[in-house]
């Protein structure tokens, strides 16, 4: 009976071991893949695409405030410049310095892509989202509200058409009456960008803020600068404001989602005629 009763307990307390042996060890694999999920959330948010809030009506009306968007970094991925200066932790910057070893170059940012930048003017405003106007080489010139751009290795200047443009913006874009100059060169590796609502937009033009106390490479954007391409557009959809469910009792859009339909990259066949 001892013999049996004895027997009992080491039973019972091997089922016991045995239970806290696998909560334990469930927890260590939990922990496995939340480290490995964090690793991966992390390289998609820094190499593949990001979401962004859009801040702002420098882009109407082909986006607007409050909008939803995803960012493709895939595509301007580019090893060959410092493209990363987001990543501040040690680990990620080691894992980087690896990276950088990797001659990766997936491509660059063509003329009309709508685009996420980091011009560094404003604490409180990182990003800022523009269109790409004016490639390395090219020069960027202003008259009467229009926009002419010498492409590089050409000779001729051409007006662009800019169909992105809603009608009050057509014809519209001037440069602020302090900037002397009204053409500008490219530098290399910079490009030269704006906002598609062009009377109200902090731009290439201005510096951003604007160009006092600043040299003339502040109005070009460098290449590291560039954190990706606008890819897909979600809505802004609040059910507490104006354009959500409360109006009427009525479901509405402020902005419908337009998903891949939006205006995220242009073309100017004007310029490929000369």
């Amino acid at each position: 009976m001892s013999k049996h009763h004895h027997h009992h307990d080491s039973e019972f307390s091997e089922n016991d071991l045995s239970e806290v042996n696998s909560t334990f060890s469930e927890f260590i694999t939990f922990l496995r893949d939340f480290v490995v999920i964090l690793i991966i959330v992390f390289f998609i948010r820094s190499f593949i695409i990001t979401p962004f809030q859009i801040n702002g009506a420098s882009m109407e009306a082909s986006y607007h405030d409050k909008e939803f968007i995803l960012v493709d970094k895939f595509s301007y991925l580019d090893f060959a410049s410092d493209n990363n200066d987001s990543i501040k932790w040690s680990v990620g910057s080691t894992l980087l310095s690896i990276w950088k070893k990797i001659p990766i170059h997936v491509g660059d940012p063509v003329r009309g892509d709508v685009v996420v930048i980091k011009p560094h003017v404003d604490k409180n405003r990182e990003h800022y989202i523009k269109r790409v106007i004016g490639l390395p080489g090219d020069i960027i010139k202003f008259e009467n509200g229009t926009v002419q751009l010498q492409v590089a290795g050409s000779d001729t200047f051409v007006t662009l058409k800019e169909p992105y443009l809603m009608l009050s913006n057509s014809g519209h874009t001037y440069l602020p009456d302090y900037i002397e100059s009204n053409q500008f060169l490219v530098p290399p590796n910079t490009y030269w960008v704006m906002g598609d609502n062009r009377q109200n937009s902090a731009d290439s033009r201005q510096c951003f803020q604007n160009c006092f106390w600043v040299e003339v490479s502040a109005h070009f954007i460098s290449r590291s600068n560039v954190v990706g391409r606008v890819l897909f557009n979600f809505w802004y959809f609040n059910i507490f404001s104006e354009g959500g469910l409360i109006r009427d009792g009525k479901f509405s859009w402020t902005h419908p989602p337009r998903f891949l339909s939006h205006p995220r990259t242009a073309t100017y066949p004007e310029l490929s005629d000369k």
